[in-house]
């Protein structure tokens, strides 16, 4: 039997001088999110983290390393997201054609405007942001 899963890369895009966390949301989304994309099995992990980042935010970004990964099963497929902290290294902020809000926040305030609770590890690598 095949075991077939998906990947799904989150950016946590943050800004040293001020602290703060980049957070946007979608044409037809509920809630803001990180920078997120699906990653195709013919991309390289990198590439498409820096694409979604431009193409969402309009800014050039320098992956700073992946800092927290999940693993869960959804619809009986298994979905693995790797999450990666992200530096914005140059460009204007742009919302991008599908970005409906972007909205720069303290890492205490992540959860709340999330409107989700973080896997502790997570939560706690993001305080310490601040």
């Amino acid at each position: 039997m095949e075991n077939k899963f998906s990947v799904k890369i989150i950016g946590i895009l943050f800004e040293p001088k001020s602290r703060k966390i980049l957070l946007g949301k979608n044409h037809g989304d509920k809630n803001l999110s990180f920078l997120e994309g699906n990653l195709k099995h013919t991309e390289e992990l990198d590439v498409r983290l820096k694409r979604v980042a431009k193409e969402k935010t309009g800014y050039k970004v320098h992956n700073l390393g992946a800092v927290y990964a999940k693993n869960k099963i959804k619809n009986k497929k298994d979905l693995l997201e790797l999450y990666f902290l992200c530096e914005a290294t140059e460009g204007k902020e742009k919302k991008g054609k599908n970005v409906e809000e972007l909205l720069w926040v303290a890492p205490k305030d992540v959860e709340k405007k999330l409107k989700q609770k973080l896997p502790t590890r997570l939560k706690e690598y993001i305080l310490g942001l601040e």
